[in-house]
């Protein structure tokens, strides 16, 4: 009698754990559809993210673009050569308010030296701070963007020179305007690498000369003026 009452009992739980095993196997099938999906559309999202905000630091070589006329020495075109060439380094912050339009600052900074055989030593430093406007493309790979800006601000020119033993201080202000195209890969959500090519304009017509005894101010024609354009290719990481 108890026998038969255990077995009736056994068959009748049988669908019951049949019903309950089903169920377990599914509820872990569909947590693991559900943790794949997630999954997918964590790294579709990555992939289409288009950043908002950017903030960069950049450095690299650059070149000025004045023409130095006729140089009748060697030892003159290589000062000249060293005068012309430096380094460029900065900052930039842009906000793009629409997929490809941003606006932003700029912060640029060349320095340069050169010093002749005779003692003339020259040491310039030009600094660009603009705000700019900013066009962004997006390429296929949608990792990898090409960025075209155009800037437009306020650029100090300093040269400190010792000529015969002299130290003298040359230096003026004025606006100035430029364009660089970058391209822009991402690494993450948080970090991209850009190599870029600027271009910058200005001159200085007026500016200050200063001795350890006094200073005058020299207004400069248009035939020697300080011609500040120059060239840049920069390398720089950009943060989001």
């Amino acid at each position: 009698m108890t026998k038969a009452l255990i077995l009736l009992i056994l068959t009748l739980m049988l669908p019951v754990l049949h019903t309950y095993a089903q169920n377990r196997a599914g509820a872990e099938w569909k947590k693991d559809r559900v943790e794949d999906t997630v999954t997918v559309k964590e790294k579709d999202a990555e992939k289409h993210y288009v950043p908002t905000w950017q903030f960069g630091l950049n450095g690299g070589l650059a070149k000025r673009l004045f023409r130095s006329g006729i140089i009748p020495t060697s030892a003159e075109e290589k000062y000249i050569d060293d005068l012309k060439s430096g380094i460029s380094f900065g900052a930039n912050a842009s906000y793009f308010y629409w997929k490809q339009i941003g606006f932003g600052l700029v912060f640029d900074r060349y320095q340069s030296k050169a010093t002749s055989e005779d003692g003339l030593t020259e040491s310039v430093l030009i600094q660009h701070l603009s705000g700019a406007v900013s066009y962004r493309s997006v390429l296929k790979s949608l990792k990898t963007s090409v960025i075209s800006s155009f800037m437009l601000g306020y650029q100090p020119y300093r040269n400190k020179a010792v000529a015969n033993a002299e130290q003298l201080t040359f230096s003026g202000n004025t606006m100035g305007w430029g364009l660089s195209v970058g391209i822009e890969r991402r690494l993450g959500n948080r970090l991209a690498l850009n190599l870029t090519g600027s271009a910058m304009m200005g001159a200085i017509y007026r500016m200050k000369k200063e001795t350890p005894l006094h200073t005058t101010v020299l207004h400069l024609s248009k035939d020697d003026h300080v011609d500040l354009s120059r060239a840049s290719l920069t390398l720089g990481l950009r943060f989001f």
